[in-house]
């Protein structure tokens, strides 16, 4: 029997790397605001092909090119050492622009947090594919914002970071009492604060560094807290150093990724790996506050393990899976014709890969030596098939 793995060409150097994520600008009609607003919308790349929900990044100031731009960059980064891993999932960011920041970050903040929370987020759960996973970022005044979102929107946001925030004695006491409500009504669902001021913005480092070490004192085990360094940054360099930090932090594999002794087992091919998934997930959403995804690569191993073990039945199942949640994947095509080929059907392997032809089209990759050699691969293969 042909192993048309072992045919390909590896097809596991990047998932989906493609040359840029979409971005629309959209205008929304604020009753709230009583006027519209304009809004950057940058969809992770590959959204049109692809099928899976997405976290959410909410960008105050977003007018601010170079914070957006960085932003989108920042969420885009998802590569990993090894597979005990946790890469950064791609994300929806929406920058919103602000008209007049001392108004809408200052004087009408509350008003303006009721837009946010109660017709921006609205609009884009209606019309992107999005998960209830949301973070906020706010620089200055915005993070002034961000923080007494804890008071204002207590479960809009799981994660804020809040960069350069002036924090008066009295925002200050504002904040801390909302946050002890928070402390009190969820102590089980992970919520996480990202903070940062510049060594050459003196006023706001004690702030900063009282904050912090209030909720490391406060918190409950669930609540996470960074300080992204500052040193030699002024006022408007900040966020260039904190925001990618800032997400990854909010991301990290203590939270995100599969237990290590649960990763080991899956690893090695011990025990049942879709019970071993659904383990997984079963940890993980009451952490986060909904039911999570494995993800193509745990997905992935699935499948591999099933074929390893030259299981048809399973290995059809989990390839499909594979196919059907990740479309984009081209190791998951690779792998479903590997399980159709254990049972002995050439021409359902054949179909799959003239499937995964017809979607590596669909692809916009920025390395096009990848995509040619892809499908010279996939081309190779239905010629073997065909033999």
């Amino acid at each position: 029997m042909i192993r048309i793995g072992a045919l390909l060409l590896s097809l596991t150097f990047l998932s989906a790397t493609v040359a840029r994520a979409e971005t629309r600008v959209v205008r929304v009609q604020s009753k709230v605001l009583g006027e519209s607003r304009t809004l950057h919308v940058s969809l992770p790349i590959n959204y049109r092909v692809a099928k899976q929900r997405y976290p959410v990044v909410i960008l105050l100031d977003g007018q601010a090119r170079v914070f957006f731009d960085l932003t989108v960059a920042a969420v885009g980064y998802d590569l990993i050492g090894d597979m005990r891993d946790y890469a950064m999932p791609a994300q929806i960011v929406v920058g919103v622009e602000q008209r007049d920041r001392s108004v809408d970050l200052a004087r009408n903040g509350v008003l303006f947090t009721r837009f946010l929370v109660e017709e921006l987020v609205p609009f884009i759960q209606r019309e992107y594919r999005t998960l209830p996973f949301r973070t906020l970022i706010g620089h200055s005044l915005g993070g002034r914002f961000a923080l007494q979102s804890f008071c204002r929107a207590p479960d809009a946001f799981a994660a804020v970071v809040a960069i350069s925030a002036s924090l008066p004695d009295s925002t200050m006491t504002e904040v801390q009492g909302c946050m002890r409500a928070s402390f009190a009504k969820d102590a089980a669902r992970v919520r996480q604060l990202v903070l940062c001021a510049g060594e050459r913005e003196p006023r706001l480092l004690p702030t900063t560094a009282r904050l912090q070490a209030f909720v490391r004192d406060s918190a409950p085990p669930t609540w996470r807290v960074r300080v992204v360094d500052g040193a030699g940054l002024g006022h408007t360099e900040t966020p260039l150093a904190a925001i990618p930090p800032a997400l990854r932090f909010i991301f990290d594999r203590t939270v995100w990724e599969m237990p290590a002794s649960l990763a080991d087992s899956v690893l090695a091919r011990l025990g049942d790996p879709v019970a071993q998934l659904e383990r997984y997930v079963a940890t993980v959403s009451p952490r986060v506050g909904f039911r999570i995804s494995p993800g193509t690569k745990w997905l992935e191993v699935t499948a591999r393990t099933a074929v390893g073990r030259r299981e048809p039945a399973a290995a059809i199942e989990a390839a499909r899976r594979v196919v059907e949640e990740y479309p984009e994947s081209m190791e998951g095509y690779t792998l479903l014709a590997d399980a159709y080929l254990l049972k002995r059907d050439d021409v359902a392997a054949r179909r799959t890969f003239a499937d995964a032809l017809r979607m590596l089209d669909k692809l916009e990759p920025f390395d096009e030596e990848q995509r040619a050699q892809r499908r010279e691969s996939l081309l190779a293969s239905l010629a073997a098939l065909a033999r």
